[in-house]
């Protein structure tokens, strides 16, 4: 099995990933398919909005306090009215449900991951 199409070190180093603490997870009811709205604390870099289809796997109150690891600098992505500012990233489990990419000790909000 093969990796999906290279890119260069360069490349990815474009991509911002950060650290950040998730502060609120409201349901996006307007969403097509089942979302929260997750408000992120990034430290220095301010409070940003997600859209993330994570609500198989999460309860909203669970995710609160969470920290995750998000891809910042791709743009603002318009779902309806909302504005998603940042990725949440995560994987997809045997059935194709999202679990988040998580840290195993707490650092910084807004720690660049390298």
């Amino acid at each position: 099995m093969e990796f999906s199409k290279l890119i260069t070190i360069d490349e990815f180093s474009e991509i911002d990933l950060r650290v950040g603490t998730i502060e609120e997870a409201l349901p996006f009811t307007e969403a097509i398919n089942p979302s929260y709205k997750l408000k992120i604390d990034f430290g220095p870099y301010g409070k940003k909005w997600s859209s993330a289809q994570i609500t198989v796997n999460y309860n909203a109150e669970d995710l609160i306090g969470r920290q995750i690891v998000s891809a910042t600098n791709l743009g603002t992505k318009k779902i309806g009215d909302f504005k998603s500012e940042v990725l949440v990233l995560g994987h997809n489990d045997k059935n194709g449900n999202v679990i988040l990419l998580e840290l195993d000790k707490e650092i910084q909000n807004g720690a660049l991951v390298n």
